[in-house]
């Protein structure tokens, strides 16, 4: 009976993972030795505008899924993703408005994770 319920758990502790925006515009955000426990998830979100700008880079000690993505109604859209990713950085430059999340997915070993974002808003150019 349980198994059923589990879905319905993760989904709500995703939902509320992400309820608050952690990236605030010009202020670096750095997650040094961050623990992720074994199949548990790390999410830094931000609510941006068009042409607005974020930058990233980590570093894990085990592989770990890597998604940037967005809730269209009942969907997850993941423009950004990544599996089994020991490190990975880039530059995501936001098409319209909308709430945008990072998410680090641990697997069954867990993972000490190295984070750094730079969420800028407007024409990023400078």
């Amino acid at each position: 009976m349980s198994a059923p319920r589990r879905p319905v758990a993760v989904l709500a502790f995703v939902l509320a993972a992400c309820a608050t925006d952690s990236i605030v515009p010009d202020t670096p955000r750095d997650a040094a030795s961050l623990a992720i426990a074994p199949y548990e998830i790390h999410e830094e979100c931000a609510q941006t505008a068009p042409g607005d700008r974020i930058e990233y880079r980590f570093a894990s000690s085990t592989p770990v899924r890597f998604s940037l993505y967005y809730r269209d109604d009942i969907s997850f859209v993941s423009p950004v993703s990544r599996a089994d990713a020991l490190e990975y950085s880039g530059i995501f430059r936001a098409p319209d408005a909308r709430r945008y999340c990072l998410q680090w997915e641990a697997g069954r070993r867990g993972a000490i994770v190295d984070i750094r974002i730079r969420f800028t808003k407007g024409d990023a150019s400078r």
